[in-house]
């Protein structure tokens, strides 16, 4: 017999897993590493669903275990394999044409690399800001810090961005 408990974080995981995907290949780089993290990140929710005490959003609660997950998995590796940006976001369109597509791809790719040029901290801001689209407000309690952090961080990787990207943008 399953428990609302185990019911509640099923509904989760058929909410989340997806989400909880993209940032963890963000994240680590590698998507067979974001797939395990998914599986752990489930089985941590699971095995201390205890310890939720309803005090915030249960979506902010699985974030910041998704989170923590990915910045352990980082300090045990020392590498971040490339991930293709379309690959990641799903963008491949089967209606564009094939120069449309290779440009595209190209595009993904650089930004993808772009994006892993970031520390973790700020590769983790642009990821749950600009593709998981999460508020400032909702970025700074899965992070556990101020609004005016999430701000900063933002800020730094928009510019660190610019500053990779401005000499391709140039050519």
């Amino acid at each position: 017999m399953r428990s609302a408990a185990t019911d509640e974080l099923r509904d989760l995981y058929d909410q989340y897993a997806a989400k909880i995907l993209t940032l963890a290949r963000y994240v680590l780089g590698s998507p067979s590493a974001a797939e395990d993290a998914v599986q752990s990140v489930f089985l941590k929710a699971y095995q201390h669903r205890e310890g939720f005490r309803g005090q915030a959003d249960a979506r902010t609660w699985l974030w910041r275990i998704a989170v923590n997950h990915c910045q352990d998995e980082l300090r045990r590796r020392k590498r971040v394999e490339e991930v293709p940006l379309d690959e990641v976001l799903g963008w491949a369109n089967d209606d564009q044409s094939p120069e449309l597509r290779h440009r595209v791809k190209q595009i993904d790719e650089i930004v993808a690399r772009a994006i892993l040029q970031l520390s973790p901290k700020l590769r983790t801001v642009v990821v749950l800001r600009y593709v998981e689209e999460l508020s400032y407000q909702e970025i700074a309690a899965v992070l556990r810090c101020s609004v005016g952090t999430v701000s900063s961080r933002l800020a730094r990787a928009l510019s660190a961005l610019e500053a990779i990207l401005r000499p391709i943008v140039r050519s």
